[in-house]
C-alpha cells in the first residue's frame, strides 16, 4: 500500500514538473467578422502550441453549452460584464478566459484579443492586429499567442490596480469601442498598472471600492471579483465627434478621493490613426512619477527596489544625508528591463556624498532600459567603479553640480550611452571607459560640458574608448590625466582603440595630460596629438594625418 501511495505522489509531482498541471483556459468565440470567421479564429488560437503549452484549453463543446445557458453574454461586442465572465468561468471550470472581437476597417479587419483571470477579473494581457483575410491573420496568431503567454507569466501582483470603465461613445460607434479596448491593452502592456475591466460607472466603482475596504463582501458582484482586488484607480474617457474631427479623452481617477491623477486627449481622423493615438495615449497615462527622500543605505536600497518594481515613469531619489554603502551591503542595482524608466539622483539643498566600500562593484549598477540622471548636489566615491552601465540600451546623463571622484576603477564604465553635460570626474583609475556589452552593442560617450581631470590609466587616463565604441566631444575640458601603461602608456587625455571612433568638434584637451605616446590623444594606428587641442581644433580618428588634426 505504501508503495502505491509513493507511486501516486511521484506521478502527481511529475505532472507538475512536466507542465501537465496547467491552468484551464476557455477561449470564447470571437465576435464580429463574417460567416464563421470569429469561431474559426478562436479554434485556431486554441490549437496554437504556445497556448496549449501554457494552459489546458477547455473543450469547445463545454464553451458552447455555457454560452447557451448564459443569457446575458454580450455577443455583440468583444467585452463582457465581470459577473458574466465569472459565471461562465465557473460553469466551464476555467481559471482564465480569452475573448476576442473583429471590427472592419475599410478593406481591412481589426482583431482584438484579451485574456482575463476568473478569480479577480483582471485583464492579464491582450493583443491587437490588423489583417486582410483569414490567411493573413492565421499567420499572425503564433506571435499573438507568444506575446499573450509572455505577459501572462509576468508578476503583476505589486502593480497599482486600475479599473477600466466603459468609455462614453455615440450609440453604435464600434470604432470608438475598439479603440477603448485597444487603449486598455496598451496600458496593460506598458506594465505600470494591473488592469481590471469594468462595466460600471465611476460612481458605482467608488461605492464598490468603499464597500470592499470596509470588509463587507456579501454583495454578489463584489464577491465575484475577489475581495481585496478592487482597484483604487479608474480609467474613464470619452470618444467624441465634432463634424469630421474625432477626439479621444481619457483620465485616471482616484476612486477614494475622486480626484484626477492624470489625463490627456488625442485627435484622430480615421480608426487607423486612432490605433496609433491609443499607443501614444497609453504611454502618457502609464508614465508614473514618484519622489523618494533617502538619508541612509537602507532607505536608498528600498527606494531603488521600489522603482525596479514599477513601470515606465520618472522617478527622483533625493539624498538628505551622506550615505555609505558598506563592504557587505547589497549592491544598488537598477533593473528596469523593458520598462525604460528615467531615474534622477541628486542631493537636496546641499552637496551630499554617496560612498561605496564594496570591491569590484559600482555605486550604481544600471542595466537594460534604464536612464540614470545624476542631477547635482551629489558627490560619488567608490572603492571600485562610480557608475557602471551594463547594457547597450542603458543610459547615463551627468549634469552640473555632480562629482565622481577617487574611484578605484573607472569613474564611469559604459557599454550604453553616456551624455556628460556638466560636473567633474577626477582621481579615478580612468575617468571614463567606453566599450561594448556582451551582445556587442557598442557604447557611446558624448561630452557636451564638464571636466575630466587628474585620472590615471594604462591607456587613456581621462577617457578610454574600446571595442568599436564612439566618443564625440562637443565641449568641456579634459586636463591633467596620465596614461602609465607599464613601459608604454598611450593617450594621456584620450585613448581610442583602432576599431573605435573619436570626433572632436569643440571643448578643450590641455597639454598637461601625460603619456609615453600621445600626451593629449592617441588614436588607432599611431595617430597622436601632443599639443593642446582647444575649441577651434577639430579631431577625427577616421581621417589620418593633419587632415584629421593629427601631428
Amino acid at each position: 500500500m505504501k508503495k502505491l501511495v509513493i507511486v501516486i505522489l511521484l506521478c502527481l509531482a511529475a505532472a507538475v514538473v512536466f507542465g501537465q498541471a496547467r491552468p484551464t483556459l476557455a477561449i470564447l468565440p470571437f465576435t464580429g467578422g463574417s460567416g464563421g470567421e470569429g469561431e474559426a479564429l478562436a479554434e485556431l488560437f486554441s490549437f496554437d502550441r504556445t497556448i496549449s503549452g501554457a494552459f489546458t484549453p477547455v473543450p469547445r463543446t463545454s464553451i458552447t453549452s455555457a454560452i447557451k445557458q448564459e443569457q446575458k453574454f454580450q455577443m455583440d461586442s468583444g467585452m463582457t460584464d465581470p459577473e458574466t465572465i465569472a459565471r461562465l468561468g465557473r460553469q466551464m471550470g476555467a481559471r482564465f478566459i480569452v475573448a476576442g472581437s473583429i471590427t472592419r476597417l475599410g478593406s481591412q479587419q481589426l482583431l482584438i484579443i484579451t485574456i482575463m483571470q476568473i478569480e479577480n477579473l483582471q485583464q492579464i494581457a491582450g493583443e491587437w492586429r490588423t489583417y486582410r483575410d483569414l490567411l493573413d491573420i492565421r499567420g499572425q496568431l503564433p506571435d499573438i499567442a507568444k506575446n499573450i503567454v509572455t505577459s501572462y507569466q509576468k508578476d503583476s501582483s505589486r502593480l497599482q490596480k486600475l479599473a477600466v470603465l466603459p468609455f462614453q461613445t455615440q450609440s453604435g460607434d464600434r470604432e470608438a469601442d475598439a479603440l477603448a479596448q485597444t487603449l486598455a491593452i496598451e496600458i496593460a502592456k506598458a506594465g505600470s498598472y494591473a488592469v481590471f475591466p469594468r462595466t460600471k460607472t465611476l460612481e458605482q466603482v467608488q461605492t464598490e471600492y468603499k464597500t470592499q475596504t470596509s470588509g463587507n463582501t456579501d454583495d454578489y458582484s463584489i464577491a465575484a471579483i475577489g475581495h481585496g482586488d478592487n482597484p483604487l484607480l479608474a480609467l474613464s474617457g470619452a470618444a467624441r465627434r465634432v463634424g469630421q474631427d474625432r477626439m479621444f479623452n481619457a483620465a485616471i481617477i482616484n476612486v477614494e478621493s475622486g480626484t484626477q491623477v492624470k489625463g490627456d486627449s488625442v485627435d484622430y481622423q480615421v480608426i487607423e490613426d486612432g490605433l496609433s493615438a491609443m499607443q501614444t495615449l497609453a504611454v502618457t497615462l502609464s508614465r508614473l512619477t514618484a519622489e523618494y527622500r533617502v538619508s541612509d543605505y537602507r532607505t536608498l536600497f528600498n527606494a531603488v527596489e521600489a522603482i525596479n518594481k514599477q513601470g515606465t515613469g520618472d522617478y527622483t531619489i533625493i539624498l538628505t544625508g551622506d550615505i555609505v554603502i558598506g563592504p557587505n551591503d547589497k549592491s544598488i542595482s537598477f533593473t528596469g528591463n523593458a520598462q525604460k524608466p528615467v531615474v534622477t539622483v541628486r542631493g537636496d539643498t546641499r552637496e551630499r556624498s554617496l560612498t561605496s566600500q564594496r570591491r569590484n562593484e559600482a555605486v550604481f549598477q544600471v542595466h537594460s532600459g534604464i536612464t540614470l540622471v545624476l542631477g547635482g548636489n551629489l558627490r560619488i566615491s567608490s572603492a571600485s567603479y562610480g557608475v557602471f552601465i551594463y547594457n547597450g540600451d542603458g543610459n547615463l546623463r551627468m549634469e552640473n553640480g555632480t562629482t565622481i571622484a577617487n574611484c578605484g576603477d573607472p569613474g564611469v564604465s559604459v557599454s550604453g550611452t553616456f551624455i556628460m553635460n556638466g560636473g567633474t570626474i577626477s582621481g579615478c583609475r580612468v575617468g571614463v571607459f567606453v566599450s561594448a556589452d556582451i551582445n556587442k552593442r557598442r557604447g557611446a560617450f558624448i561630452m557636451n560640458g564638464g571636466t575630466i581631470s587628474g585620472n590615471i590609466g594604462d591607456h587613456g587616463g581621462g577617457v578610454a574608448i574600446y571595442s568599436g565604441a564612439t566618443f564625440t566631444m562637443n565641449g568641456g575640458t579634459i586636463s591633467g590625466n596620465t596614461a602609465t601603461g607599464g613601459s608604454i602608456g598611450r593617450g594621456g587625455g584620450v585613448y581610442v582603440s583602432f576599431d573605435s571612433t573619436f570626433i572632436k568638434t569643440g571643448g578643450t584637451i590641455t597639454s598637461d595630460n601625460r603619456a609615453t605616446e600621445g600626451n593629449v590623444v592617441y588614436a588607432g594606428n599611431g595617430l597622436e596629438r601632443n599639443s593642446a587641442a582647444g575649441p577651434s581644433v577639430r579631431l577625427d580618428s577616421r581621417v589620418g594625418g593633419s587632415a584629421g588634426g593629427w601631428e
